[in-house]
């Protein structure tokens, strides 16, 4: 779906990305591991087309990054934020249906409501969270209604920041569990921005390891154990 081909960015002459190539396609899961400031998250910009790289090309299934082609893209990405990132003063069941409502393509208050309910019902949450304010819930639930958002709509692309990040370890291994399978069901393309590994192993089908800038290590999840890189060793010994 995605092709990332040679991108390298800088910020203020400070090499980010140094020609990594990477692609994420639809019914797999892609990893993104590495170390803080290592420019996972500039990855994830520029391969959605919020950031133009300084050098390579960005493809979205198989046309060049544009302006059009972006647009179309966001029609069809589900983004959970680190910290789920509701609105506080809405209640649960217009964050979830938020683009709907307020999208280029509206529809009627019932009919995001219902969205949102049948969304929320996929999450684990029912229809009694609906109506309460986020800042009722805990931050376990406020992860679920951020993913209930994410996947109204049936996206092709999900894209996951850090999306366990502040959970208990019981909570967090819930939320994995919970992502595997919805990225089964929709059969999307994903890709997960984490430096932890209990959440790559249960989410993710490939791992990719970016290492100042640079494309360091990349296979599947089972090969990670056998693998003989230094850093990645570092990473699984934690």
């Amino acid at each position: 779906m995605i092709r990332l081909d040679h991108i390298a960015k800088s910020f203020g002459g400070v090499p980010v990305l140094e020609d990594v190539s990477l692609e994420i396609v639809s019914g797999q899961s892609l990893a993104i591991l590495g170390r803080s400031g290592t420019g996972k998250s500039v990855l994830a910009r520029i391969a959605l087309g919020l950031m133009a790289a300084d050098a390579g090309q960005v493809m979205i299934d198989g046309a060049p990054m544009s302006a059009k082609v972006r647009r179309g893209l966001m029609t069809q990405t589900g983004v959970l934020f680190q910290g789920a990132a509701l609105f506080d003063s809405l209640p649960v069941w217009e964050n979830v249906a938020f683009r709907l409502r307020h999208g280029p393509k509206r529809v009627r208050r019932r009919a995001a409501k219902d969205a949102a309910l049948e969304a929320l019902d996929k999450v684990g949450l029912d229809a009694r969270v609906a109506d309460l304010l986020p800042s009722d819930l805990s931050g376990g639930m406020q992860k679920r209604v951020g993913l209930a958002r994410a996947i109204l709509g049936r996206p092709r692309l999900l894209i996951f920041d850090e999306p366990n990040s502040g959970l208990d370890p019981v909570t967090a291994g819930e939320i994995d569990a919970l992502i595997r399978s919805l990225v089964t069901d929709l059969g999307a393309a994903a890709m997960t921005i984490t430096h932890d590994m209990a959440s790559i192993r249960a989410i993710a089908d490939e791992v990719f390891l970016l290492d100042a800038g640079r494309a360091r290590w990349q296979g599947p999840v089972e090969d990670l154990d056998g693998a003989k890189d230094p850093l990645l060793a570092r990473f699984l010994s934690r």
